[in-house]
């Protein structure tokens, strides 16, 4: 599916009084591009993320209009910049990986991606920008004290655009962001290898220990899910299935922490840990072809908001993607497809980085990860697939009726008419089943 063709939506929301123009030019005068004092001639903040309870940070586009002194003469610049103002859960208190993430894991991955030449990445000198590969956004300036707050570079202004959540990705943008999901896991491996102790530091996953029910995240997962579990009682065929359903519901979060045991997993990988569209941008650009036709075609994806990355199975992030991402045509015909798409790419990035051939991992070793960790699929098809396609279903909504559109979504329901009978089959629900389960897929 291609860029979603509307303009992106905006709030009136104004930014708190810290976030100004003097905190901008503070974040220019850090970044490594900009090494000389600097005036900011002018700042405009437009916040563009909804004002809703979910939203786990609020994020403004700044224009910003500045100039620094080079060779004794002023030069004036203009460039939009993304300011991430997260949004603590007071109830947890708890802290994420993002911002040792942007301080030095994604900077080291893109230095050691950058020794395959082949690849494009971190090959600003000599490439335009436009035409070189990226992974995530370059982070201007982070800090975490009394508050959060991470400026990073626009990656509109460098042709990246959202994708459109309603259909599902075809094969084509499947396989671009299989191929970009096993550079960032084949490079955190290398990662681990140079940085072992700085690896140590990060903490598990935000799902290790289960949901917190006191949490903010709980109000919409166990709330969602038990709305999931009233439609899906009402669907002919699905009676076992809604009963395991109400089963897995009481024990949610004892199977969550068995299932991320990191022990079990046969090799690590450091997970992105929420690879939905709505944290996946994509460039389009011509192919390249001697076709005289202009044919538009995916060139690159990049990543954001790594507040739920961690060190784990690369089966988490597999499934979190295939069953929030990739349409319901593409999955019944080109499932395997994907994930030996990703493997082969896997294997290759790893060859470039200089794994030997004992130490890398198996197609059969793949397919036990990705399966050892499919009820996290059934976390994604009911938790986080109804948020990314929640477009158009107002902030102002009372919670029960916000649920119960967000389930009504005709590929929410879909999906889950797929992702539950499959996961059934596979006997991952461990489900009371009945002689009129298992309809057609």
């Amino acid at each position: 599916m291609l860029q979603h063709e509307e303009t992106e939506k905006t709030t009136m929301k104004v930014p708190p009084a810290y976030i100004n123009a003097n905190y901008i030019r503070q974040a220019l005068e850090c970044n490594m591009y900009y090494d000389k004092p600097v005036n900011v001639l002018e700042c405009i903040f437009q916040c563009i993320t909804e004002e809703d309870s979910k939203n786990r940070s609020d994020i403004y586009r700044a224009h910003v209009q500045f100039e620094e002194y080079r060779s004794g003469h002023p030069e004036i610049y203009n460039t939009t910049l993304i300011v991430k103002d997260v949004i603590r859960d007071a109830a947890t208190k708890a802290t994420t990986n993002e911002l040792v993430m942007f301080q030095h894991v994604l900077p080291s991955m893109k230095r050691i991606l950058s020794g395959i030449s082949d690849y494009r990445y971190g090959t600003d000198n000599y490439v335009p920008k436009k035409r070189g590969l990226k992974l995530f956004a370059d982070c201007l300036f982070c800090e975490r004290g009394k508050r959060e707050i991470f400026v990073m570079e626009d990656l509109q202004a460098l042709d990246y655009g959202p994708l459109e959540p309603r259909y599902g990705l075809d094969l084509e943008n499947s396989k671009l962001v299989m191929s970009k999901l096993a550079d960032l896991h084949a490079a955190s491996m290398r990662y681990m290898k140079e940085f072992p102790n700085m690896v140590a530091t990060l903490q598990p996953s935000p799902l290790s220990n289960g949901i917190s029910p006191t949490s903010r995240q709980a109000v919409t997962a166990f709330e969602g899910m038990r709305t999931a579990i009233k439609m899906v009682e009402q669907w002919a065929g699905f009676d076992g299935i809604s009963a395991s359903m109400r089963i897995w519901m009481e024990n949610f979060n004892e199977r969550l922490t068995q299932v991320l045991r990191s022990r079990l997993c046969r090799f690590n990988v450091i997970n992105h840990g929420e690879l939905c569209t709505k944290n996946i941008l994509i460039r389009l650009g011509v192919q390249d072809s001697s076709d005289p036709n202009i044919v538009i075609v995916p060139k690159d994806a990049v990543f954001l908001d790594f507040q739920s990355s961690f060190v784990g199975s690369c089966g988490y992030d597999l499934n979190v993607f295939l069953y929030t991402s990739v349409s319901v045509e593409v999955l019944k015909l080109h499932r395997q497809e994907l994930l030996r798409h990703y493997y082969d790419r896997l294997k290759e990035t790893l060859k470039g980085l200089k794994f030997q051939e004992p130490e890398l991992p198996t197609w059969q070793t793949l397919l036990d990860e990705v399966y050892d960790l499919e009820f996290i699929g059934y976390y994604a098809l009911l938790c986080l697939l109804p948020l990314s396609c929640m477009d158009g279903v107002a902030s102002t909504e009372g919670r029960e009726r916000q649920h119960k559109l967000m389930y009504e979504n005709q590929r929410v329901q879909e999906m889950l008419r797929y992702g539950l009978t499959r996961l059934a089959q596979l006997g991952v629900l461990d489900c009371i089943t009945s002689e009129t389960d298992y309809p057609p897929s």
